[in-house]
């Protein structure tokens, strides 16, 4: 597949979700105090989480 055909049918509502979800797991990152081990544990995740979509993102983007 050459790029312009990947750009001409890229799924553009699942860009949007990733983004979406990126977005959710970087605001849980930032605004989230810790306060004790579980609120340590949800930042933790919440970061894997973003660090993991945003791997995808590129690909996505890629046209991987």
């Amino acid at each position: 597949m050459n790029i312009s055909e990947f750009e001409r049918l890229k799924p553009k509502e699942t860009f949007r979700k990733i983004n979406a979800a990126i977005k959710k797991y970087d605001k849980i990152t930032n605004e989230t105090s810790i306060m004790d081990d579980e609120d340590a544990i949800k930042i933790e995740m919440a970061y894997d989480f973003s660090k993991e979509l945003k791997g995808i993102k590129k690909s996505f983007t890629k046209g991987d």
